[in-house]
């Protein structure tokens, strides 16, 4: 928060007294590319379910206490993380006639509760929707030559439709090609459309409230290097950030600084900007999802990355500053 002026004596006293902001300063690789991120369960999340029949009655799981956003961890005592292995050892129990219980994760919390399901012609259904991970498409904000880490998305990657606490730490990054545009409306963001490639970029090992963060394979040594700005260099003004919207090329997009926070500590929405680029404007119509992570410069340097979009003008956005990127890059 920006200090009262209580008086001039006491400015100076604070100022000499208070850390700089700008310890996290590197010199990084500029980012901007489209990604596409895969992000594994350690378990299988329910996602759904359906009615199936047992003994010519109707019967779905929801009846068994059974919810969207349960990770299905273990079938009997083995644990499964995928859901070919998950099917494969509910088949194997069903052949040996054993009775079936999960255990799963729910609220940090964990619970066993019977598996019901039907049996036709040695096919099985359970009446469960799942699925073993998450997949998305982001823009890459930067790589860090000094410790082959990347930051991208700037913000935590999650299945908003789903009431789970999971967090999702493991994964990977791979190339993405931008094919369409769906243009944003008040009250209805719009996206890329992306092929998610084939070539693996890195390995996530985090992902939390700031960003996706992992360990990048080898890049390109012509990439351009950039040095990244402390909070206090951060003015209102002109800027613009880069991001892809047709196959692999770099957009540069102008933008207008209309707001700053001054945080002391790692929070989001510092950068509030609105794009003034009338070129892309006429493409995007505004922040579109995909956009998240798109590295945003000013006077030479690397200040944030954008984050999110405002529902209600989608013209406007919101940024996180490029410090508290660095200092939850662990």
């Amino acid at each position: 928060m920006l200090f009262k002026k209580l008086s001039i004596t006491l400015i100076t006293v604070v100022s000499l007294i208070l850390p700089s902001l700008n310890v996290f300063a590197a010199e990084v690789i500029l980012g901007g590319q489209s990604i596409g991120i895969e992000l594994d369960y350690d378990g299988v999340m329910i996602t759904g379910t359906y009615d199936i029949s047992i003994d010519n009655q109707k019967y779905n799981p929801s009846t068994d206490g059974y919810l969207s956003g349960d990770l299905i961890t273990k079938v009997n005592d083995i644990h499964v993380d995928s859901i070919s292995l998950l099917m494969d050892s509910v088949e194997k129990e069903i052949e040996k006639k054993h009775p079936i219980t999960l255990t799963l994760l729910r609220n940090q919390k964990e619970l066993t509760k019977e598996l019901k399901y039907q049996e036709s012609n040695g096919q099985f259904t359970t009446g469960l929707y799942v699925q073993d991970g998450l997949t998305g498409i982001g823009t890459m904000t930067y790589f860090n030559p000094a410790t082959k880490h990347f930051g991208a998305l700037g913000h935590m990657m999650c299945d908003v439709s789903l009431s789970s606490d999971a967090v999702v730490k493991k994964g990977s990054v791979y190339n993405s090609y931008v094919k369409k545009i769906n243009p944003s409306q008040n009250g209805k963001p719009g996206e890329k459309v992306a092929d998610i490639g084939s070539i693996q970029i890195g390995t996530i090992y985090d992902n939390n409230n700031y960003g996706i963060y992992g360990k990048y394979d080898e890049i390109s040594d012509k990439q351009e290097i950039i040095s990244t700005a402390s909070i206090d260099e951060v003015k209102e003004g002109n800027a613009y950030f880069l991001t892809v919207l047709d196959g692999h090329t770099l957009t540069k997009c102008s933008i207008q600084i209309t707001h700053l926070k001054k945080q002391s500590k790692p929070s989001i929405k510092g950068i509030t900007f609105e794009i003034t680029d009338k070129r892309v404007l006429s493409l995007t119509n505004g922040i579109i999802q995909g956009m998240s992570g798109s590295p945003i410069i000013q006077d030479g340097k690397l200040i944030g990355c954008v984050t999110h979009v405002d529902i209600n003008n989608v013209h406007q956005g919101y940024g996180l500053y490029i410090d508290w990127m660095l200092e939850n890059d662990k």
